[in-house]
């Protein structure tokens, strides 16, 4: 049997393998990535690309790039209940930080705005970046299981060719599983999962139509269709349709009624319920594709096993609520790959690797809980419309009663509005795409004299981002101004500052030589390269004091940010000599990277 040595072997290359792919190249780690497919995807699929997932692809570059092939946050403006897209409409609501009371809320919190790439489009950019810097790529190539040496601590995996039906050898030093929802380097690891397997049928109908004349007043990125005029077929109780690119080219995912377990309608047949759904005949369409999906609902328990890693749907599967799918891939991605990338580079401890399940899978676990909640207040809307009332009839009247002029209508609307305001947590839910609050080894909080910081109001915490630079939160966003910029200079974040691979230190005046000396202590002892920043005078110029205020130390103390911009420790004590900065500091990077053993050098 043919056998390929490599470094890092990456099964799947959806949102989560490419991506690893791309953040790994940024250390000058490499490797292979594999796919059971002939080719990136061929339809839309995941497709809102949120604030967080937006901020990882700022840290390598490829924002521009992916901003100027995305959909702008103004194009997906509304969220819109209605019977038809020409039809009447029921209720709409603002979307993706459009609402006037929340954008500024955004733009204070992330330089990074919210968009809408389609996967088909991402997929891609991230594949050509990751193989143009070092890895490789083979499609038709199919995972077929996996065995770890105890002794070398290398994966062995046996892949089959799908061209020739040859079967061959890949040993790496790590195995990362992101092939998607069906796993099976997750299913060879045995990860214990909870939740369900399976859930409800669903179809997508992608295809091209000019509804530029029905958007003009109306852009918006979910439009949710009930059509109440007629009797619905098996496989379409309710239909969201989304645009992929403005306004021409769509997809129509029907949900099947309860207990429809496949699709028997024709394509044809489909595509005329499409034309339905329209409820414009001068419309036409042109089709593009047919995909069926189904409902999932369950998270992984554990992420890893030894030196076989899995990210993205392999280790959290969820309905489409709340637009969290690839942004979780992506983020999982990002977090791992500074990780193996310091362990390959002798940086850090294995063990340090740990720290990936720990920080990753609360947050996996917690996006199913939070989707699934969503879907939950989405049942209740639907059982007020009356959505899946077999009776056609009877369903009107439920919907009619929504315009009755007495008590069980006023009721009804009030009823209806309440759980339209309660979906806010989808349509802006800043917290729960921001709050990720990381506890592992790879954290320091030991000095805190007090818990974290938390909302007080569980509704605030999905609603709103919580910026604040205690040990495991993101780093905040501030904008700032190089000391000596001219007014054509642009402001810079405190994110650009950060991330690129390496630690960053922020203090204030006063407090940059201390650290640099502590910084360089770290390189003498750890070989560990800290970028260390002023912010207040010296290198850059908090114009707007917003750092003053989110920074949770005085001038010259220090937060230092981990290459992932999530903060893993600060230090309040500005007078504290060099000296003693430089062994805190040594002190605190030797557990972060588990090197224990690490011996202080003057």
């Amino acid at each position: 049997m043919a056998c390929i040595e490599t470094d890092i072997l990456i099964v799947g290359a959806g949102p989560a393998g490419a991506s690893l792919g791309c953040f790994l190249t940024q250390y000058g780690v490499t490797g292979l990535i594999i796919s059971k497919a002939s080719s990136t995807a061929r339809t839309p699929r995941a497709h809102y690309t949120n604030n967080a997932a937006f901020e990882c692809l700022r840290d390598i570059g490829l924002e521009p790039e992916c901003r100027s092939v995305a959909t702008p946050k103004e194009l997906i403006k509304f969220y819109r209940f209605c019977h038809t897209m020409a039809g009447e409409e029921i209720s709409r609501s603002y979307y993706a930080g459009n609402d006037p009371y929340r954008e500024g809320e955004y733009k204070k919190a992330t330089p990074c705005e919210q968009a809408d790439i389609p996967q088909s489009i991402l997929e891609p950019i991230l594949l050509r970046v990751a193989t143009q810097n070092g890895f490789k790529l083979r499609w038709n190539y199919e995972f077929l299981t996996c065995w770890q040496n105890t002794e070398t601590g290398k994966v062995h995996s046996t892949i089959k060719d799908l061209l020739s039906g040859q079967e061959l050898t890949i040993v790496s030093n790590y195995l990362c599983g992101a092939d998607g929802a069906r796993s099976v380097v997750a299913r060879e690891l045995d990860l214990p999962f909870q939740g369900k397997l399976g859930g409800g049928l669903a179809v997508n109908v992608w295809f091209e139509a000019d509804l530029s004349h029905l958007m003009a007043h109306s852009p918006g990125l979910i439009h949710m269709l009930i059509k109440p005029d007629k009797p619905q077929p098996d496989y379409c109780a309710l239909a969201i349709t989304r645009q992929v690119r403005p306004f021409n080219e769509w997809v129509v995912s029907m949900l099947a009624k309860p207990g429809v377990t496949e699709v028997t309608a024709s394509q044809d047949e489909m595509l005329e319920h499409v034309r339905d759904l329209i409820g414009d005949d001068t419309v036409s369409i042109k089709p593009k594709g047919f995909s069926y999906w189904s409902i999932q609902d369950t998270y992984a328990e554990k992420y890893s096993s030894g030196n076989v890693f899995c990210l993205g749907d392999a280790v959290h599967r969820h309905p489409p609520f709340n637009g969290l799918g690839s942004n979780t891939c992506i983020q999982d991605a990002y977090n791992l790959a500074w990780k193996i990338a310091y362990v390959r580079k002798g940086l850090a401890s294995p063990s340090l690797l740990q720290s990936y399940n720990d920080e990753r899978q609360p947050v996996g676990k917690a996006v199913v809980t939070r989707t699934n909640e969503t879907g939950k207040i989405h049942a209740q809307l639907f059982a007020l419309m009356g959505v899946f009332e077999p009776d056609l009839t009877e369903k009107r009247k439920i919907l009619n009663r929504l315009e009755e002029d007495s008590d069980e209508g006023a009721e009804a609307r009030a009823a209806f509005q309440k759980i339209i305001e309660k979906l806010d947590s989808e349509r802006h839910g800043f917290g729960i795409e921001m709050n990720q609050l990381y506890t592992s080894n790879a954290v320091w909080s030991d000095d805190e004299p007090g818990l974290p910081p938390s909302f007080s109001d569980p509704e605030d915490e999905k609603l709103h981002y919580l910026e604040r630079t205690y040990p495991g939160f993101r780093l905040p966003h501030a904008w700032l101004r190089a000391s000596k910029a001219t007014p054509n200079d642009p402001m810079i974040s405190t994110h650009d500052l950060a991330g690129k691979g390496h630690f960053t230190i922020f203090t204030g005046i006063g407090g940059k030589a201390r650290w640099v000396s502590a910084a360089d202590k770290v390189r003498k002892a750890m070989s560990v390269e800290i970028k260390v920043y002023s912010i207040g005078g010296e290198d850059y110029r908090d114009l707007f004091y917003d750092w003053s205020k989110k920074r949770g130390v005085g001038e010259k103390g220090a937060v230092l940010v981990r290459p992932d911009r999530f903060v893993a420790w600060r230090h309040d004590n500005g007078e504290q000599d060099a000296e003693g900065c430089g062994d805190k500091l040594v002190e605190v990077l030797a557990r972060i990277l588990d090197r224990c053993c690490v011996s202080i050098c003057e």
